[in-house]
């Protein structure tokens, strides 16, 4: 089973919208969700580099960080 965190972007608001739509999909994937980052790129990043989490979720492709990213989800219908 894949671990998952779902990362909200600091300037996201209302929060509740998007962390029920990523909390939706993670449960529809079967991941073991191991929480909610909310903040920067940086204050989720370093928990798929260290090999914390495998999926990154998003609410909104708007979301994606520029570069290269690891495995992100985008929690779309």
């Amino acid at each position: 089973m894949d671990t998952a965190v779902i990362w909200i972007p600091g300037g996201i608001e209302p929060t509740e919208p998007a962390v029920a739509k990523c909390f939706d999909y993670s449960r529809r994937r079967g991941y073991r969700l191991e929480g909610i980052v909310r903040g920067p790129w940086e204050s989720v990043s370093w928990m798929v580099m260290n090999r914390e989490v495998d999926v990154v979720i998003i609410s909104d492709m708007a979301y994606l960080p520029a570069g290269p990213t690891p495995r992100i989800e985008v929690a779309a219908d």
